[in-house]
């Protein structure tokens, strides 16, 4: 028995009972995969029926990700409608004991309809969710008078993601339970009702003129009008492929479904799989509009030939207004160039009286009623930045009547403005710059938001239609940051969420950073944003001079210096900079997740960001020798780790976004220098996203750890280091890089400069990478260094499971030749710890003197390092940096002598009755909303701090109260988003 039907063969009809007055046959006139269709006719109400049919078990169903998210039994098939009318048919099947299960839909629709129908959301005797389903029959009915319909493949039940069948104005029932749009990225019906109940209002000359502004803005950018040589032959050689026929009722050609590797497929049901992709479609309709304008007389008369063909095509196809064809998720991905191409076009759209058809099919996809919903509605979300939000401004114009564009522009304008401001939703963009998507800071889904946004800022600035000084002033905070995150290029790997040296840069923004400093400051006073421009000066100046001249020379605009130590709370990230090179810190909490290891996805990330350090000069991350082929993923730089076997390193779980139950871990700004501290525990936490919660690593692996950066160096401490994994090696990584074609040398106290290719022996108290990164080791602690061909696996790839995601190219292994050093701590260590010194990128004549230079520096000295505090003292600069860990235990070191909370401070000494005190206490408090969900946003935490002396304190909004006795200063203090305060004590 068949668990698909497709009607391919005369003789499936024998298995079909028609009732009296019905005729059943198979036809030409449309069908979906292979040449024909069931064609259902009849003259009085009645039904037919059929009992040859199979339910998929859950192995035989086409689950992306296995039984990792719920999955129910799920009716799909494809309907076709030539005239709509106010009738109903019905839809049952009956179990193995006779009890039916059914669902009615209304036959007002033309063309086709894909729908998908999980059973437990029918009528009659519908099984619970993922319930195991049997059944004997399968009958559609109707009460209509008469009637012709057509049916093609006929899946009769497989299970089906439960998150993507998805309601639409022919199946409205689905999910009625649930907030419309809560579990996915859909089309949603309230949104499309939002569109059709507009209201136009009469508008001013002054909208009008910006709405031609806007739209003459869009053409140009969008390329509608540019001038470009017509290859028409190569048009219809990409039209060809569509396999596209008239027959003198529609227009026939393969099904253009979606997700259709989410429905099981039979070759031997249905024939060969053809099938148009809608992105591919997408091409082909931006490719004509692209072209339209440059063609001849006659050119033209064929790209709108092809052009209406292939429109008409796909409104047949189902994609209309209030269909979504089963499921349609995250569809923006796809239909980005659909959009372009008919936003080119909509002028011949109009003159076939096309445009409202089209535009409301397109309003429907991309959901643009929503910006006509109620405020507090609103929540920035970076897919939508990313796939939707300019698509949204394109669309707009895809209508006929201005006073309607006007409406909905305004309302967009009002959307964008309002989401863009939030800093205090789930995800979006953070007050301290960063950009959250799936619970985390995560810059590589910021991407496609950055390179959306500016070029609506831009459109929109210098009218009546720009978006909030709010809006643009909070997203321009965020875009700057990711210049202040990478270097010069490259975010490196510590943020890289699923992609592990995989190209993680913002070489992509090149663009938007010019338009967002030619829409101007937020404040919408100057043309040029001055900030922007001199950010892009330092990041592709060089290379272009029209820019170069505009901003320095006309503007006088230099280029900036960023120098210096920046923090991101909502990150657990730090980054110092100095003399083009940058270290990049990497931390995690109960709030920031440690990595996103994904179900085809960085398989081996677990150690990412146990206190990394990334080193990387001006060249990017492969030039500072990171490179994926060979990469040890046990070797992240800086972490503390248990080294294990990948098969172990892997985790069991399908999706892991590892949280700790520690709130201690943030970074502290004075001055251009910073202190970065964490506690690490592996033992407990909590998974951000997937099905398990409550999550940990049998090592329970735990230490306390500090880095404190200081003009050209970082001093690097742990302490109170334990495992209970009694077979593997606990170990902190100093270094592992990548051994270009030059094979430079490797440096230590024992051995020397070290060239060999295969090498593994004690280094000393000091090493030097092939890249001129020198480490002095302060504590007695057996390092380790290292230079050897290392076999790896690739990040895509899953040893558990054997699967090898596409986007892998199937490049299970990976070797290289690496250079790596650490520090070991041995089986089982129940208190160990380690001092070191990075002295980054060095000059090659320094080589040769370093293990005397740094033994000589005295330019610090290390206070305290054990379970309550780590404190250095920086000469130079006068500054003691404190990482206070354990608040019952009085600090007693310089005027500092008492917190009632962990904090990272900073005290500067700037005469002998002047103190600069820099604070922070680091924990940014969410509130939980279930064991493993939170708010992401901060709350307010307290601090009680005790100066010894009496000195008074300048005026500080952060101060709650200053009380003087017993010869101490005690403030009490409230901090937010692991942002510092500044207190500066004086004494006569």
């Amino acid at each position: 028995m068949p668990a698909i039907e497709s009607f391919e063969k005369n003789e499936a009809l024998e298995y079909y009972t028609p009732s009296k007055g019905s005729n059943l046959s198979t036809s030409n006139q449309h069908h979906k995969f292979g040449k024909q269709s069931l064609k259902w006719e009849w003259t009085q109400p009645g039904s037919f029926t059929t009992k040859n049919l199979r339910a998929l078990t859950l192995e035989e169903s086409p689950l992306k990700y296995g039984d990792h998210f719920p999955a129910s039994p799920t009716l799909s098939f494809s309907i076709y409608n030539e005239f709509a009318q106010k009738e109903k048919i019905k839809i049952a099947t009956k179990t193995n004991s006779n009890e039916e299960i059914f669902f009615e839909i209304e036959l007002s629709f033309t063309g086709w309809r894909t729908i998908w129908v999980p059973y437990y959301e029918m009528k009659g005797a519908a099984p619970n969710k993922e319930e195991e389903l049997q059944i004997i029959d399968f009958s559609i009915s109707t009460k209509a008078a008469k009637g012709a319909l057509y049916f093609d493949d006929i899946v009769f039940s497989q299970y089906q993601d439960d998150r993507h069948s998805y309601p639409d104005r022919v199946v409205p029932f689905i999910k009625s339970d649930k907030e419309p749009g809560s579990d996915h990225w859909m089309p949603l019906m309230t949104n499309m009702d939002f569109i059709n109940s507009i209201e136009p209002t009469k508008i001013t000359s002054t909208q009008k003129q910006d709405l031609k502004t806007i739209e003459k803005k869009l053409d140009n950018a969008i390329g509608t009008y540019k001038k470009r040589k017509v290859d028409l032959e190569k048009i219809k050689t990409s039209f060809e492929k569509l396999r596209l026929s008239d027959n003198g009722k529609t227009i026939l050609g393969p099904p253009m479904n979606f997700k259709q590797e989410q429905i099981y497929f039979d070759a031997k049901q249905q024939g060969p799989f053809q099938s148009n992709e809608i992105n591919d479609l997408g091409k082909i309709i931006k490719n004509i509009g692209q072209s339209f304008s440059s063609a001849s007389a006659n050119e033209k008369k064929e790209l709108e030939k092809m052009f209406l063909m292939a429109t008409n095509y796909y409104l047949d196809q189902g994609w209309q207004e209030g269909a979504s064809g089963g499921t349609r998720h995250h569809i923006g991905y796809n239909v980005r160039e659909l959009a372009e191409g008919f936003f080119m076009m909509r002028k011949t759209l109009e003159e076939a009286d096309l445009l409202n058809k089209v535009g409301g099919s397109l309003h429907w996809l991309f959901n643009l009623g929503m910006v006509l919903d109620d405020e507090t509605k609103f929540h920035v979300n970076l897919d939508y930045l990313n796939t939707q939000a300019y698509y949204h401004l394109l669309l707009i114009f895809l209508v006929d009547e201005s006073n309607k564009q006007a409406v909905v522009l305004n309302a967009y304008s009002n959307y964008i403005g309002i989401t863009l401001g939030q800093q205090n939703q789930e995800w979006g963009f953070k007050i301290d710059g960063t950009s959250w998507h799936h619970n985390g800071h995560y810059p590589a889904y910021g991407m496609g938001a950055f390179r959306n946004v500016p070029r609506i800022i831009q459109t929109l600035s210098g009218t009546n239609f720009r978006i909030s000084e709010k809006g643009h002033a909070n997203f321009k905070n965020a875009f700057l940051t990711t210049r202040e995150y990478s270097q010069k290029y490259d975010y490196g790997f510590g943020n890289a969420g699923r992609h592990p040296l995989d190209g993680n840069d913002i070489k992509s923004l090149k663009t938007p950073y010019l338009q967002m400093a030619y829409s101007g400051n937020p404040e919408g006073t100057e043309k040029i944003d001055r900030e922007v421009a001199s950010a892009y000066l330092r990041l592709w100046g060089k290379s272009d001079a029209l820019s170069r001249d505009t901003f320095a020379k006309l503007n006088n605009i230099k280029e900036e210096n960023l120098d210096g130590y920046k923090s991101l709370p909502y990150a657990a990230t730090a980054i110092h900079r100095r003399n083009d090179w940058a270290a990049i810190i990497k931390g995690y909490s109960k709030y920031v997740w440690a990595s996103e290891i994904y179900v085809g996805s960085n398989r081996y990330g677990r150690y990412p960001a146990n206190g990394t350090i990334q080193l990387l000069n001006e060249k990017g991350e492969a030039r500072s020798g990171f490179k994926q082929n060979g990469w040890d993923w046990n070797r992240y730089p800086g972490a503390t780790i248990i080294y294990l076997p990948f098969s172990d390193l892997e985790p069991n779980t399908p999706l892991l976004m590892y949280r700790s139950s520690e709130t201690f871990a943030g970074s502290l700004e004075q001055n251009g220098n910073g202190v970065f501290g964490m506690i690490l525990n592996e033992s407990k936490g909590s998974n951000a996203d997937g099905n398990e919660v409550n999550v940990g690593f049998p090592g329970k692996l735990k230490a306390k750890k500090s880095i404190f950066s200081f003009g050209e160096k970082l001093i690097c401490i742990g302490t109170n280091i334990s495992s209970v994994d009694s077979k593997n090696p606990t170990q902190t990584n100093l270094f592992q890089t990548a051994l270009n074609k030059t094979n430079n040398p490797t440096y230590a106290q024992k051995g020397g400069s070290i060239s060999k290719s295969s090498y593994e022996k004690e280094c000393g108290n000091f090493v030097i990478d092939p890249y001129g990164n020198g480490y002095y080791i302060l504590s007695n602690s057996k390092a380790i260094n290292a230079r050897k061909e290392q076999n790896s696996y690739h990040n895509k790839y899953s040893i558990k499971t054997g699967k090898m995601d596409p986007k892998g190219k199937g490049q299970k292994e990976t070797k290289g030749k690496f250079a790596s050093a650490w520090i070991d701590h041995g089986i089982s260590p129940s208190n160990a710890s380690y001092q070191y010194v990075i002295y980054p990128f060095m000059k090659k004549e320094e080589f040769k003197k370093f293990g005397k230079k740094a033994k000589k520096d005295k330019s610090y000295n290390i206070l305290q390092a054990n379970a309550n505090a780590h404190i250095v003292h920086d000469k130079p600069t006068n500054t003691s940096a404190f990482v206070i860990f354990n608040a019952s235990e009085p600090i007693q070191r310089g005027i500092l002598t008492k917190v009632s909370q962990p904090a990272i401070i900073m005290s500067k000494k700037q005469s002998s009755n002047s103190y600069e005190v820099s604070i922070v206490q680091p924990d940014l408090n969410f509130e939980a909303v279930k064991s493993n969900r939170y708010i992401n946003n901060s709350r307010p935490v307290s601090l009680k701090i005790t100066f010894k002396g009496n000195w008074t304190i300048k005026n500080n909004h952060d101060i709650e109260k200053i009380t003087n006795e017993n010869g101490n200063t005690c403030v009490e203090m409230i901090f937010q988003h692991g942002f510092k305060s500044t207190l500066h004590l004086e004494t006569e």
